[in-house]
């Protein structure tokens, strides 16, 4: 310490104790917010990992759905053969499953990104404009798979149900939806952090415009008669798409059921 510095704690009357205690009381004191405040960063950068994470494992699950789906209906407009058509078939029974088997999780991901404690606005979107769209798409492809190994034409049956329409409202929708998730997880280190309610507003509007009802393919009438391989049956299909989201929209939003196989 220089002569100033000693003359300075001589005026204090600032012994060689008080200075130690001092510096020691300083040097903990530093200690315990430098580790308090990295605790703190540690914490809300493990929390953005751990939603991003969630919100890619809900967009693969959209999106392979979504694919697979797509690949059945492919083989069905270019008349493939059974082989290729069972096989694609199948793969997309698996993604079916694995979407099934995940949907709480992803409900309950949702509440965590939203920060809600109770059911959110976002939870309801996903229950009641996302799944029914996968739902319809589910239904429709079932039906025209299950007529073309009876031997029938499925292409009537696509088109009444507007397959290809169903096929671009899940990609429109799924990434809206996605993409609102990841805008409302975005990094912040400010004290107060999330994010503001106008924000989660804009959000849900722009869901809203690109998965509302007034965007959702309507199925076209029934072909009927035009479908002989179906006519043993008939009752049975027709209920199923004129409502295609009859089984995503269940009367309690906090739990979200499983869909159930077209079948």
């Amino acid at each position: 310490m220089s002569k100033f510095g000693l003359g300075l704690a001589r005026y204090a009357r600032l012994g060689r104790r008080q200075l130690i205690a001092f510096a020691i009381l300083s040097a903990i004191v530093n200690g315990l917010v430098t580790a308090g405040v990295g605790a703190w960063l540690a914490q809300t950068y493990a929390a953005y990992q751990r939603k991003t994470v969630a919100i890619q494992s809900i967009a693969d699950l959209v999106y392979e759905r979504r694919t697979r789906a797509g690949m059945v209906m492919w083989s069905l407009k270019r008349n493939a053969d059974l082989d290729e058509l069972r096989y694609r078939k199948r793969v997309y029974d698996e993604a079916f499953v694995a979407w099934n088997a995940k949907t709480q999780r992803n409900v309950f991901t949702i509440r965590d990104i939203s920060g809600q404690g109770g059911v959110t606005r976002l939870e309801t979107q996903f229950q009641e404009l996302l799944v029914p769209g996968l739902t319809a798409t589910d239904q429709c492809i079932t039906k025209a798979y299950d007529l073309k190994t009876k031997g029938g034409d499925p292409l009537p049956v696509l088109t009444a149900c507007r397959m290809t329409d169903l096929h671009q409202f899940t990609l429109d929708c799924g990434a809206t939806f996605t993409n609102e998730l990841d805008r409302l997880t975005r990094l912040s280190f400010l004290p107060w952090g999330g994010y503001d309610v106008p924000m989660r507003k804009a959000s849900e509007a722009r869901i809203d415009r690109a998965c509302g009802p007034e965007v959702f393919p309507k199925p076209l009438a029934d072909p009927g008669p035009a479908q002989p391989a179906v006519a043993a049956s008939p009752a049975a299909a027709t209920p199923a798409a004129a409502a295609p989201g009859a089984v995503a929209n269940p009367a309690a939003p906090a739990l979200v059921p499983q869909e159930a196989p077209a079948k």
